[in-house]
C-alpha cells in the first residue's frame, strides 16, 4: 500500500485512527438519562492532558456554554456518539452541565424588584 490519503466517502473520518465507538466502550445511550440535545455544557477547571485526542476537542469547544448539539456541529460526530462522550467527560468531572442562568445571577436587586412588580400586579 503505497502513502495515499483516505479516499474514502465519510469525510470527517479521515484522519481519526480510532473509531468512535471505541472511544465510547460500545455504549449506545449515555448513563444519565437527563441529557438531551439542548443540555449546556462547560469545561471544569481540570487537567484533561491524558484524554484522547477527541474528547480534547470537546472540552476545548466547551470554554463556555455550549449545548450538546452544537457540540456535535462544530465537530462533525454523530449526536449519539457526542451524548455518550459528553456524559463520560461528566462522570469523570472533565464536564458541568447545566445552564447559564443557574450558574451566574447577575443583580438579585434586580430580580427582586421585578418580582416585586410581578406580585403587584
Amino acid at each position: 500500500m503505497t502513502g495515499e490519503a483516505w479516499d474514502g466517502d465519510d469525510e470527517t473520518a479521515a484522519g481519526r485512527f480510532v473509531p468512535l465507538y471505541i472511544l465510547v466502550n460500545g455504549r449506545t445511550t449515555p448513563r444519565d438519562s437527563n441529557l438531551d440535545l439542548a443540555t449546556q455544557v462547560i469545561a471544569a477547571p481540570v487537567d484533561a492532558s491524558r484524554l484522547e485526542p477527541e474528547y480534547l476537542q470537546i472540552l476545548q469547544r466547551c470554554g463556555s456554554w455550549i449545548s450538546i448539539a452544537e457540540i456535535g456541529a462544530y465537530l462533525h460526530i454523530p449526536l449519539t456518539i457526542v451524548k455518550v462522550m459528553v456524559d463520560v467527560l461528566l462522570e469523570q468531572g472533565y464536564l458541568d452541565s447545566g445552564a447559564p442562568a443557574q450558574h451566574k445571577v447577575v443583580d438579585m436587586r434586580l430580580l427582586n424588584a421585578v418580582l416585586a412588580g410581578l406580585e403587584r400586579l
